[in-house]
């Protein structure tokens, strides 16, 4: 047994892709202090998804003192044991009421939120769940814990998704899952085009709008809102633009509560901690008052993508804060990657199996915490390490 894992991390070494786990000493958001063996690097950091800088406001942390002091700092057990406290329902009414819908359920993780969401919708084998084949691996694994067959199209291609929906046709039930914005190239779905498709094949649709809440649409409330697309469920995360910890489910209230009593990842996780449901909440009170500050974030992450298209770089076109850097295999990705940390800048690499091999990246994340200096520094250490 043992030799087999040596082996397996071996093979992991040799093809460039064992993964090591970074030690934080400290961070602002902004700037990360990283412990390298004995040494401590301070780097400005590309790697965070907290693209309101959130969790770094005053406000926020505030928020998240309060919560402890009134609640404590664990939660103690599930929301259907003693966890359920009335910070969660009134985080939970907040969402619904934001986004729309008429319920929202809090989950620990925005991973538990799709595995409950397909695990209580789609229990049986002839169910059938079709999935765009760069969905998150939550979704993936969500998929695979429930009962019903999974099936892939092609990555945003409506003429795929349609043979899907043509070739399951005789299922009781067909979910079609999807991103708004997706977490590693950061382009955006067709909605509009695929809400169309499932209402023709009488398919439900659930849409993960993790890296589109407080970045895209109007005050921050995603893809969906901005292009008027209701769809059946929508998943979101407290852990990015909310600046803090959990994820989310919304959609009409039958299906909150059968989510609530059929998603074993609910069910069995003890209830978010207060202090992070504390800071969702303030977080949303301040998308309410400073509705623009997704253009804010937007219009800086327009300054460093065209900046890095310019320079040559295979950045493609985009409005999210991802801003992914294609350069190939997981060799040259992990020289960048370790340049840029000398230079100043942490931007691990990305490797199989997050993406395709061929396809290792750079994957950069612009927030409301980095300066213009920041941004300048950057493009002025990408400009000197372009191949020519």
């Amino acid at each position: 047994m043992r030799q087999s894992l040596r082996e397996e991390l071996a093979s992991l070494t040799t093809a460039q892709r064992l993964r090591t786990r970074p030690v934080i000493d400290s961070t602002n958001g902004r700037v990360v202090v990283l412990r390298d063996g004995h040494v401590r690097r301070k780097l400005i950091n590309w790697a965070s998804n907290d693209y309101l800088a959130a969790s770094c406001r005053r406000v926020v942390q505030n928020a998240a003192t309060r919560a402890v002091r009134q609640f404590g700092a664990g939660a103690g057990a599930s929301r259907l044991l003693a966890g359920g406290l009335m910070l969660h329902r009134q985080l939970e009414i907040r969402l619904s009421h934001w986004l729309g819908c008429e319920d929202a359920l809090l989950t620990t993780t925005g991973f538990q939120a799709n595995l409950a969401v397909l695990v209580s919708l789609a229990p049986n084998p002839e169910d059938v769940i079709i999935l765009d084949r760069l969905c998150h691996a939550s979704t993936y694994d969500g998929a695979r814990l429930a009962g019903g067959t999974l099936l892939r199209f092609t990555h945003n291609d409506l003429g795929d998704l349609e043979r899907q929906l043509l070739r399951s046709a005789g299922a009781p039930l067909r979910l079609v899952c999807v991103e708004s914005v997706y977490s590693m190239d950061g382009d955006e779905a067709p909605l509009i085009a695929i809400q169309a498709l499932c209402r023709a094949h009488g398919a439900l649709l659930v849409v993960d709008e993790a890296h589109a809440i407080g970045v895209i649409g109007p005050g921050g409330r995603g893809l969906c809102a901005e292009l008027g697309v209701a769809p059946d469920v929508r998943i979101g995360t407290c852990s990015k633009s909310l600046g803090s910890q959990g994820g989310f489910i919304a959609g009409d209230r039958e299906l909150i509560e059968l989510c609530v009593n059929r998603g074993r990842s609910f069910i069995f996780s003890t209830a978010p901690v207060p202090a992070a449901v504390g800071a969702a909440v303030a977080t949303l009170n301040l998308l309410r008052t400073q509705p623009t500050l997704p253009d804010q974030l937007q219009l800086a992450a327009a300054e460093l993508r065209g900046g890095l298209a310019a320079q040559g770089w295979q950045v493609p076109a985009g409005r999210s804060a991802i801003i992914p850097v294609t350069v190939g295999d997981e060799a040259t990705v992990l020289a960048l990657s370790q340049s840029l940390r000398e230079a100043g800048h942490f931007a691990p690499a990305i490797r199989p199996p997050t993406v395709a091999a061929g396809a290792c990246r750079l994957r950069l994340t612009v927030t409301l915490a980095h300066r213009p200096s920041d941004r300048r520094r950057l493009l002025l250490a990408m400009q000197r390490l372009r191949p020519r």
